[in-house]
């Protein structure tokens, strides 16, 4: 069992917790095969983050489970009952460990933007049934590394009467990781999944066009720069979105993820990172201007060159990565922010777009939820200003956004959090079934070509939703 007991009793004294790992040589792996597993015991997760280094990360037994109506009965703010259990399990950083060991895990909605900026009066998650946040608390998880080739098992471990626990520890995780191996190769089949209603957008093309006209003028008023401007694909559905995520795990995205919370799941393959820290250093990855893939690979150069050369996605991108510049300023050691990558031109199966990477050191006393605080919403999900955008994105958007524009991943007990922007993903609550997609207008967008942004950023997510969909028609079901 890593790390070795004599490691760790030198942090018997300043922690209340410490971090254990067995793991075993998995050459053959399918995180699918887990996430029936969290889809049959009721509530858990399913994560795959690959930007350095390839980790899925898995729980089915989560130590509690979170929601945003569950905080409110709190007579704390949401803010402090989080930091509260974090600081409860705090564990040290070790070397040689997964990035994500245990703490919170899930997703914070749209809306939960409010616990940060309190003079925002957003419509409430609650009217669409949905939380502004579903979070577990896991003190153990699995874990396969993808370099090497391996399944691990963590479990977060009192450092009182440490020596007993540790010894403790490793026969019961040792038990318990071949007992997970063992029911891997046992097949489960995947759970039945069906559309209702048919898909369909939330704003029809010409309405759209004219509401992008309505938000043009705040534009031209001086009242934001840009706002994103969501109109979501709808439709209901019976099943398990279990099979959606199955589909999206062909698409390459630093993100893949399968969420459950009681009536609520969802999927998401999402190519942006909200903000990162590790340590000292933090970093917010701003994913501004979009093409279409194109059908050939003379006209994929063609709309990459176009992406590359336009006066319009090259301003609006470089004002996000000021935003971001600005978010990271809040929180960082003065003269640390910088930009270490511009305008990266980034493809993915569907879209391509503009990437950059904005980095800055905190303080050691930095919080992971203070960084949070500073970077979230993600100004390439709301715009800039960003309150002033929030606001009119409040009035002009007919529904609460739940988890899109919002953000999913870890916050670590050492920590550390790592957190993808809620975009690419389906959710559904019940029977309703939402596919969220945005486009970011500026002064000169034009209606009809944002309409069709929108469609082309949920191109992946539906026809995920379509191949599962035909799929289980044809009676496909593993």
């Amino acid at each position: 069992m890593n790390p070795t007991l004599p490691t760790l009793i030198p942090y018997r004294d300043h922690y209340p917790y410490v971090p254990v790992m067995v793991k075993r040589p998995l050459t053959a792996f399918d995180p699918l095969a887990v996430a029936k597993i969290v889809h049959q015991m009721g509530n858990g997760f399913a994560l795959t983050i690959d930007r350095h280094q390839r980790y899925s990360y898995f729980s089915f037994e989560p130590q509690q489970s979170l929601t945003g109506q569950g905080l409110a009965k709190d007579d704390r703010p949401a803010n402090e009952t989080l930091q509260a259990i974090l600081d409860q399990y705090r564990t040290p950083r070790i070397q040689g460990l997964p990035p994500f060991t245990g703490g919170l895990i899930g997703y914070f909605g749209y809306e939960y933007v409010q616990q940060f900026v309190s003079k925002l009066q957003l419509k409430s998650a609650a009217t669409t049934g949905l939380d502004d946040l579903g979070l577990f608390l896991v003190t153990s998880v699995l874990v396969y590394d993808h370099r090497h080739h391996e399944l691990g098992l963590t479990q977060l471990i009192p450092t009182v009467n440490l020596t007993a626990t540790y010894a403790a520890t490793q026969a019961k995780l040792t038990q318990k990781l071949t007992a997970i191996i063992q029911q891997l190769q046992q097949p489960l089949a995947l759970p039945p999944f069906r559309l209702q209603q048919p898909l369909q957008m939330q704003a029809d093309q010409a309405t759209y066009a004219r509401r992008v006209d309505h938000i043009r003028q705040h534009i031209y008023a001086g009242d934001i720069f840009q706002m994103i401007y969501a109109n979501p694909c709808l439709g209901t559905m019976e099943g398990s979105l279990l099979a959606v995520y199955q589909q999206l795990q062909k698409t390459v995205a630093p993100y893949n993820c399968y969420f459950k919370q009681a009536d609520f799941e969802m999927t998401a393959a999402s190519p942006e990172t909200l903000v990162t820290k590790d340590g000292e250093q933090v970093a917010t990855y701003p994913l501004a201007g979009t093409r279409r893939r194109g059908r050939t690979p003379a006209e994929d150069q063609q709309l990459a060159h176009e992406l590359q050369t336009s006066p319009k996605e090259v301003a609006e991108h470089n004002m996000l990565v000021d935003l971001g510049r600005n978010d990271l300023g809040q929180v960082a050691k003065f003269k640390s922010v910088r930009v270490t990558n511009l305008r990266r031109l980034i493809r993915y199966s569907q879209v391509m777009h503009l990437g950059s990477r904005v980095a800055a050191e905190v303080a050691p006393t930095t919080t992971a939820l203070q960084v949070l605080a500073a970077t979230f919403p993600a100004g390439t999900l709301a715009g800039a200003p960003k309150v002033e955008a929030m606001t009119l994105i409040n009035h002009y958007e007919q529904v609460p956004r739940g988890v899109y524009g919002g953000c999913f991943g870890y916050l670590d007990c050492n920590g550390n959090l790592d957190m993808a922007i809620g975009i690419r993903l389906a959710y559904r609550m019940n029977e309703r079934l939402v596919i969220p997609a945005g486009a970011g207008i500026v002064a000169d967008s034009i209606g009809i070509q944002e309409f069709k942004e929108c469609q082309n950023k949920q191109r992946v997510v539906v026809k995920a939703v379509q191949d599962a969909e035909r799929l289980a028609d044809d009676g496909i079901i593993n």
